[in-house]
């Protein structure tokens, strides 16, 4: 099937919710050869798990709207690349659009086959750290009032080891089989980037060939109408932290020691013991 290459590189960056993406892609985006920050890249996602339905198990359901499999392939890229020409103007044509969006994470393998052109910065962290992020979030919904959409109805640790295996056990097992998919992501952890920025992107600036950028990150204003109003959203606001848009930080490493009681500390090793040993986390059974 043919297809266009984009007049631009691709980097997507993803991780779990709450594992670091955030300050991943501002990381990222201090390369000169990127452009100006723009919002998560949500739409898209949502579009990209459109097609991971109605061309899997529900594929019936648009096999009548389509004249072929190849062409619902090709009508989806030709719809996705020309969201991505547009967010590359309004990044400013940068040789290199960076975007962020936690929701493809469990689905690289698809994507991967979608865009040809992308490349992906994978950002990880301390299973114990982000699904304490995440109940953090969860806590901060609730003293807001917000149900609908609310992320930990109840403190369902199991469950939140489930979340945090999906978004990664895909791409680990991509990236044994499939050489050329290895050599189109990057995985960084969130402990070392910010312990040392500059040599944690060292690895995705040699990848994805980009000039380095500085690493640094002073307090950063938002100027973007687009990510301003997420910042003030009744929703989206509850995901921002006293961390969000602020210079590099280790103080949330090791949070989960005042969150997470004993009992689920052993039980987010043990769930997630094959992630922690894949991304060179203690491989103990607890770690306090």
């Amino acid at each position: 099937m043919s297809h266009c290459s984009l007049p631009f590189k691709l980097i997507l960056v993803t991780g779990c919710m709450r594992s670091g993406t955030s300050l991943l892609h501002r990381l990222v985006s201090t390369s000169p050869d990127t452009g100006e920050r723009l919002s998560p890249a949500r739409f898209i996602a949502d579009f990209l798990q459109l097609v991971r339905r109605y061309g899997g198990e529900e594929s019936a359901f648009a096999t009548d709207y389509f004249l072929s499999r190849e062409e619902f392939v090709q009508k989806t890229r030709q719809f996705v690349e020309a969201r991505l020409h547009d967010a590359w103007v309004h990044s400013g044509k940068p040789n290199c659009l960076v975007l962020r969006t936690v929701e493809i994470a469990g689905m690289l393998p698809l994507v991967a086959d979608l865009l040809p052109d992308a490349n992906f910065a994978i950002s990880v962290r301390e299973p114990k750290d982000t699904i304490t992020s995440i109940l953090n979030v969860g806590a901060k919904q609730t003293r807001l009032g917000i149900r609908h959409g609310a992320l930990t109805a109840k403190r369902d640790v199991a469950r939140l080891c489930k979340t945090y295996n999906r978004a990664y056990l895909t791409a680990l097992r991509k990236r044994r089989m499939d050489e050329q998919f290895r050599d189109r992501i990057v995985f960084v952890r969130y402990e070392d980037a910010v312990a040392d920025p500059a040599a944690a992107l060292r690895q995705v600036w040699d990848r994805f060939g980009l000039r380095p950028g500085s690493g640094i990150l002073p307090a950063d204003p938002v100027t973007r109408t687009s990510i301003a109003e997420l910042l003030t959203h009744r929703y989206w606001r509850s995901y921002r932290t006293d961390l969000s848009e602020a210079p590099v930080s280790a103080r949330s490493v090791g949070s989960y020691r005042s969150m997470l009681r004993t009992s689920e500390i052993y039980s987010v090793d043990w769930r997630c013991r094959m992630l922690r040993r894949a991304f060179g986390y203690s491989s103990r059974t607890m770690e306090i």
